[in-house]
């Protein structure tokens, strides 16, 4: 049974860790993606 339960917990912290990447990869991408958006409204507005 403990087997069994420390590879639920390896699986569940690897499932976590996956997530937590994601996250934050998601973010960057958000950012720099309002900044192209920032930059292209800018140019815009004052071209």
């Amino acid at each position: 049974m403990n087997q069994q339960h420390q590879l639920k917990h390896k699986a569940r912290e690897a499932r976590q860790a996956r997530q937590a990447r994601r996250v934050v990869n998601g973010i960057f991408i958000g950012l720099i993606v309002l900044m192209v958006l920032l930059l292209l409204g800018y140019y815009l507005w004052m071209g």
